[in-house]
């Protein structure tokens, strides 16, 4: 804490020690007081505490949009997912001091604006707004930054279906869609991913199918499984533009704008003529891993078809298959 002292060969009182402002950040200082006597030292020392408190503060405390323009201005870019989860929270938190942001007003932000929506996708945006404000505590003097903790994500098992339901759901979407599922269940794209993909991006002759616009930013080249080649070159229409349409033959709407489900009523149809439950358009990803994961294929191999940047995203799928590290055991003599 600050104190008055007196230094070897001066005649002034010195305010020396540390300053912690109100928002709870640290500071050291070494300021002479130029009084001689220490009851005019004493004034100067509470009105230059009085000061500092004011004066910190004032320069500690700037909005979450000051914040968020300056994180935008450090980056050479931004992913457009990020991008568009930072845009979600700058309405929400446009003019509140970052000093203000805690736990109980993200509670309240991730309830008015992601209502219904698992952790995960929670903690996704949180992670957007960790950033700025880690940029922010870096580079404004005495910012102070409250703690937002993550939301609990309790992980279910995987979804998937087995071999007979997987043919009997393929057959309960009408034929335009066969193409779209048959690529969801056997490549396990994104549905974003499969949606965005175009005629160019497939080598039908060497059957690669090239995904450029990813959730993470990373572009992936795969190859093209069977029974997918089969269905993309039986679509009979002009080979241009997106590969995937809807009836009136134009792109999806998700692709710009990625919102609940673009087949929601054709999958629900599907489930009723199938009776099958609990299985969302989303799974079709989940099911995929799965059924890799049950053939054989290592973590490796799921991250670089599925295109994940993390092993932890692909172990529950991995460890539906314990034999599978028989062999690995068995190296051993």
């Amino acid at each position: 804490m600050l104190k008055l002292n007196k230094i070897s060969g001066s005649p002034y009182w010195y305010a020396t020690g540390t300053h912690k402002t109100p928002e709870g950040k640290s500071t050291i200082y070494r300021e002479s007081t130029k009084c001689v006597k220490r009851k005019d030292a004493e004034v100067w020392f509470e009105n230059f505490k009085r000061h500092l408190d004011t004066v910190e503060s004032k320069q500690a405390d700037i909005t979450f949009y000051e914040a968020s323009v300056s994180y935008a201005k450090s980056k050479d870019s931004i992913h457009p997912e990020d991008a568009r989860r930072i845009e979600v929270i700058n309405e929400y938190f446009e003019t509140t001091l970052l000093s203000k942001i805690n736990g109980d007003l993200w509670n309240d932000f991730c309830a008015t604006n992601l209502k219904g929506r698992v952790p995960d996708t929670c903690n996704r945006y949180r992670s957007n707004m960790r950033a700025i404000l880690n940029y922010a505590k870096s580079n404004t003097p005495h910012q102070h930054i409250n703690s937002i903790p993550l939301k609990e994500v309790v992980s279910a098992p995987p979804r998937y279906l087995n071999l007979d339901e997987q043919e009997r759901m393929i057959d309960g979407y009408n034929l335009l869609l066969k193409p779209l599922i048959t690529t969801l269940c056997f490549q396990g794209c994104r549905v974003g991913e499969a949606l965005r993909l175009q005629w160019s991006d497939i080598d039908l002759d060497n059957r690669r199918i090239n995904i450029w616009k990813t959730k993470n930013g990373h572009f992936r080249s795969i190859p093209m499984h069977k029974r997918v080649f089969e269905v993309i070159r039986g679509i009979n229409r002009e080979r241009s533009g997106h590969i995937f349409v809807t009836p009136s033959g134009k792109p999806y709407a998700y692709i710009h704008k990625p919102n609940g489900s673009p087949i929601k009523t054709a999958h629900t149809t599907a489930l009723k003529q199938t009776g099958i439950s609990n299985f969302k358009v989303h799974n079709w990803r989940s099911h995929w891993a799965s059924n890799m994961a049950l053939k054989g294929a290592n973590t490796y191999e799921l991250m670089a078809l599925g295109g994940w940047r993390s092993a932890s995203s692909v172990s529950r799928y991995v460890q539906l298959n314990p034999d599978s590290l028989s062999d690995a055991i068995n190296r051993l003599d």
